[in-house]
């Protein structure tokens, strides 16, 4: 039960996704949860968007943009929000029970005051073939889970400790933004919870997707090393890093995306990055040396043998099944 009902503010940033951002809103509509107001920022869409959220969800605050700036489309947002919370959702993400709002509100209540984000569990559904029923029984924890990291497609936000934080940089446009704002939430000493029995679905849609996105994802990695890590530390990470990316960039057949990742992410810092974001506290330390280890060779290394592991088993069972 509900202690009292703040206004929500849901925030979705909006690319060139008509038929995702409808499925979105829908079901952002369903939520029982009876203060909520409804932002979509909208990147320049050249698609029907604009026009599909005038006719069909005229309760919808539109925000306009001239031009495309990625993720930080969420700050103008967050910018615009009236609500004592907020909740970002992808505008290719669905909320499959009428009550996420509502428990992503309840979990603020119940943590504590330095609570500034509420991750919930983002699980990709792509077909038919898994229902929700399905997915829920993959993971069959609860929260709370201190894990200091959320997935942008379903994340509560409190007002108050975010405007103090900052939000996006629109330097980093897409790809690793997340991982950005969750370190200076953690250098400031907030908390971000992921509460894993609050479910939220992501239909990864091939709908304006960026044709640069191996460019992005790369560059900002160096951007991330380079920004979190002391110089010698950071060093040692990026070579290593180089080494996994030349082998990422064959795999993909991406050596030009490789060459401009290299150029932009080892060139003069941005502006809003230039400043490393240093902390001393526990959190903050313990999710660095996690990123350390998701991105040195070792890391690297164990998952291609996964890979490969994988790949055997399956030849194995084909072989069987052959004789």
């Amino acid at each position: 039960m509900l202690q009292k009902y703040p206004l929500v503010s849901a925030v979705i940033a909006n690319y060139n996704r008509c038929d995702d951002l409808r499925k979105a809103l829908m079901s952002l509509r369903m939520q029982d949860y009876p203060y909520l107001e409804i932002i979509v920022v909208d990147n320049a869409s050249q698609d029907d968007s604009r026009l599909m959220l005038m006719r069909e969800f005229p309760k919808v605050s539109i925000v306009a943009l001239n031009e495309n700036i990625g993720m930080d489309g969420y700050s103008v947002g967050f910018r615009q929000a009236k609500g004592e919370l907020m909740f970002q959702m992808d505008n290719d993400s669905l909320l499959p029970d009428s009550h996420v709002v509502s428990e992503v509100v309840k979990r603020f209540q119940e943590g504590p005051s330095n609570l500034v984000g509420v991750a919930t569990r983002v699980e990709e559904c792509s077909g038919n073939d898994n229902s929700v029923d399905n997915i829920r029984r993959r993971d069959l924890r609860r929260g709370p889970v201190n894990t200091g990291g959320y997935h942008a497609g379903g994340v509560g936000f409190k007002k108050i400790l975010l405007d103090e934080v900052g939000y996006y940089s629109r330097d980093i446009f897409l790809y690793g933004s997340e991982i950005y704002l969750t370190m200076k939430c953690l250098s400031k000493g907030y908390k971000i919870i992921y509460y894993p029995e609050i479910l939220v679905l992501h239909r990864s849609s091939a709908t304006a997707r960026s044709p640069r996105s191996i460019f992005f994802e790369i560059r900002n990695r160096y951007w991330m090393v380079r920004h979190l890590f002391p110089r010698v530390r950071s060093v040692f990470l990026i070579l290593q890093m180089m080494i996994h990316d030349l082998g990422y960039a064959v795999h993909k057949r991406a050596f030009r995306s490789l060459l401009q990742a290299w150029l932009e992410g080892l060139g003069p810092m941005p502006p809003s990055l230039k400043k490393k974001l240093l902390s001393d506290r526990r959190e903050f330390q313990s999710k660095l040396d996690e990123l350390y280890d998701m991105f040195s060779l070792s890391a690297t290394l164990r998952r291609g043998c996964k890979v490969i592991q994988k790949r055997k088993s399956y030849a194995a069972c084909f072989e069987e099944i052959q004789q």
